[in-house]
Order: C-alpha cells, then sequence, then structure tokens
C-alpha cells in the first residue's frame, strides 16, 4: 500500500503538481481568506518520537504520539452595506470551519485513506473594513491527532516503530469553508479555500517531541 502511493507521488511530483503554496480561494462574498498556513503547504506528519536515555535501567526508552497540526489563518471581510455603520460596525462572527480532504494521487479507490471531514469550532470575531487593510488572524487545528489516528491508524500508514523510517502516504487537497453571521446585518457569511496537505512519516528530532 505505501510503496504503490509512494510511486504515485513520485509521478505526480515529475507532473509538477507539488508546488508548495498552492492554494485557492473562492472570493465571492464580502468574506475572505487572505491565507493559510502563509501560503505554504502543510506537511503533517503521523509521527511523532521521542528517544531518551534511562539511567536507571541503563537503556534508551522510545516514546511515540501521532501529533495534531495548527495553522494560522488570516481573514478579512471587506462587507460596506448601505454604508458602514459608526457606532456599531459590521462584524463577521465566525462559528466553525470544516476541513474536506481529496486525495490528490491515489487513483484507486482502495489506495485512499477513509478521510472523514474534520469540523473546527470556532468563536473569531472579524470586523468590517470598506478599504480592505484589516486583517484578523487566529490559530485552528485542521488536522487534530485523534482524527489522524482514526483515518490513517487502521490502514497500517502510521509508523510507531521506527524513528527512522521516512515515507510519503498521501498528498491531498484541503478545503475549508468558514461559516458564521453579520452580527449586525443579520446574515451568514462564508468564505471558502484550498490547500495541499502532505500526509506522511517525516524526519524527528528524537531529542524532544513535535520536532
Amino acid at each position: 500500500m505505501r510503496r504503490s502511493l509512494f510511486r504515485l507521488l513520485i509521478v505526480v511530483a515529475v507532473a509538477g503538481l507539488l508546488a508548495p503554496g498552492c492554494q485557492v480561494f473562492r472570493t465571492e462574498g464580502s468574506l475572505r481568506v487572505v491565507s493559510i498556513n502563509g501560503g505554504n503547504e502543510l506537511r503533517s506528519d503521523l509521527s511523532d518520537f521521542y528517544v531518551y536515555f534511562d539511567r536507571v535501567d541503563s537503556e534508551f526508552v522510545t516514546l511515540f504520539q501521532v501529533p495534531g497540526d495548527s495553522v494560522k489563518v488570516v481573514l478579512q471581510y471587506i462587507e460596506i452595506g448601505a454604508g458602514l455603520p459608526t457606532t456599531t460596525p459590521y462584524v463577521a462572527l465566525i462559528e466553525k470551519a470544516t476541513v474536506k480532504f481529496t486525495s490528490m494521487i491515489a487513483a484507486d479507490p482502495a489506495d485512499k485513506p477513509p478521510y472523514q471531514k474534520v469540523t473546527v469550532p470556532l468563536a473569531v470575531s472579524v470586523p468590517a473594513d470598506p478599504s480592505g487593510k484589516k486583517l484578523t488572524t487566529f490559530w485552528m487545528t485542521p488536522t487534530p491527532a485523534s482524527w489522524k489516528q482514526l483515518v490513517f491508524g487502521e490502514g497500517g500508514f502510521i509508523n510507531e516503530d521506527d524513528p527512522f523510517a521516512l515515507n510519503t502516504v498521501d498528498l491531498a487537497e484541503a478545503e475549508f469553508t468558514f461559516t458564521g453571521y453579520d452580527s449586525v446585518a443579520n446574515r451568514s457569511v462564508e468564505a471558502v479555500a484550498t490547500m495541499q496537505v502532505e500526509f506522511g512519516n517525516f524526519y524527528d528530532d528524537e531529542t524532544r517531541f513535535g520536532k
């Protein structure tokens, strides 16, 4: 399974589909996504190792965890309406983000990880600015550790034994949909953006978790 996906990834790379920072934004409405993860592809590590020397037992001990991933999101709200109120400015209240993953390299459905949508509750206020200069920045976790364990664990994609085993499992398109409402205009708001996510077992600094 892993070998076939890895060969497919090489073909995709040769075709030039792995360009970092590939993000697409749909900006029909007043709520807009400026960037996700700084415009860069997210490399999502499925395994994280920490190795230390136990002086009591005089041996090295290896600890393992499945890490979650956080990304920085920048939104913009340029609602003008009939005229921007001075006492009660328009504010978009973002209540949640839904993230949908689609494999970009696995043609055979049997090779595709069983992706499930991720729903991230949010409570983010995005003040309106008709000039388009004001930005709102926050962090969110589109790939929680529990979700990774559910999606990749049963298929044997997660390396839990060898800190030095490296492989790419899948390259996916992640579609982010941010939804909420305007607290003044009392109407719904939505913004959609996509980015690339590379899932795999990548190099770890075994002296500490998270690196």
